[in-house]
């Protein structure tokens, strides 16, 4: 049984998992630095970490572990001792080979202590580790404000107001849990019976859409809610009037090969057959001066079958008459011809 004092801060991280502490040999060194063994080269066993809560309540007791190592050449049997402000409270034998590490565990009991900061630590013939503990009351949760519904990917805002019930200053962790898991914890200072407001910011980034419970506790009190995460709905982006895309000058703008647009089969425009547009009487087009206007070769005007031109029949008949009579003259002419020739014959 530890005698009038107790460990200062042991209970305080029982419920969260506990804490590492690593620090030195003497009382004031800090967790990164060695201890006095440890700078000289350890020889013996050494004490290599002390894992144990930051507080601890009135009453209650507390798991210390400590990992010991043999640095000597042969096989060694150690004690190793658990102190709580500097009282041995437990022991344990060691058997360990050249190199050889184990896990010592002590328990510490706090009945009878009253609360207050206090250290223990765990010690061989040649080296130890000391950490600083306090005995108190845990923080009391007040109040816990949180949204009920949250969209996946989204940052969600909790917010509790816990209160230290100490006659002390004390400080203890609040964390926040989503679903059973751990995703955010603080470390909170707080004066005699003063009380604060904690808000843990927590991201939802691949969280699976669903209804979960959530919670915030101190070291010994807590409260629960539920929250929903919704499913993320992707609405497309509309690009704004300065993010339209404008053709640079020399560049067409084309529409994609698939994007042509061509009237259905059934909607090829045709003009109506009285619709047919010609050009009004005085718009007819007339050649410049110097220019001869030639019809298109599918303008030539022919005339009509029936307006092909013959000559009056009476003309016909004139020429005919006419051609008869000349012959009759040249027939005259010959037989008048022949006569002569016919009568100079004979007188000679």
């Amino acid at each position: 049984m530890i005698r009038t004092r107790t460990l200062a801060v042991f209970a305080a991280l029982l419920v969260v998992g506990g804490l590492t502490a690593q620090v030195g040999a003497v009382p004031g060194v800090t967790a990164q630095q060695a201890s006095p063994s440890e700078q000289a080269g350890n020889t013996g066993v050494a004490v290599h970490s002390l894992t144990a809560p930051e507080s601890v309540a009135p009453n209650s007791t507390a798991d210390v572990a400590a990992t010991v190592t043999n640095n000597e050449n042969t096989t060694v049997t150690e004690s190793v001792a658990f102190r709580f402000d500097g009282a041995v409270v437990d022991r344990t034998l060691v058997t360990l080979e050249p190199n050889e590490t184990t896990t010592v565990q002590f328990s510490a009991d706090t009945t009878g202590v009253a609360p207050g900061d206090y250290r223990h630590g765990v010690f061989t013939s040649d080296d130890g580790q000391v950490a600083p503990v306090t005995v108190s009351e845990s923080f009391t949760l007040e109040s816990l404000d949180a949204p009920t519904t949250a969209t996946a990917g989204d940052n969600i805002t909790v917010d509790a107001s816990v209160a230290n019930p100490n006659d002390f200053n004390t400080t203890q962790t609040v964390e926040f849990r989503l679903g059973g898991q751990p995703l955010a914890s603080e470390s909170v200072t707080l004066d005699a019976n003063e009380s604060t407001d904690v808000t843990f910011t927590v991201d939802t980034t691949g969280v699976e859409p669903d209804t979960y419970t959530h919670s915030v506790f101190t070291r010994d009190d807590g409260a629960f809610a539920e929250i929903t995460i919704e499913s993320a709905v992707d609405v497309p982006e509309e690009p704004t009037e300065n993010e339209t895309e404008v053709p640079t000058e020399g560049e067409t703008e084309e529409p994609p090969a698939n994007e042509t647009e061509e009237p259905p089969a059934n909607e090829t425009e045709e003009p109506p057959a009285n619709e047919t547009e010609e050009p009004p009487a005085n718009e007819t087009e007339e050649p410049t001066e110097g220019e001869t206007e030639e019809p298109p070769a599918d303008e030539t005007e022919e005339p009509p079958a029936d307006e092909t031109e013959e000559p009056p029949a009476d003309e016909t008949e004139e020429s005919t008459e006419d051609g008869t009579e000349e012959t009759d003259e040249s027939d005259e002419t010959d037989e008048t011809d022949n006569a002569t020739e016919e009568a100079a014959t004979t007188e000679g």
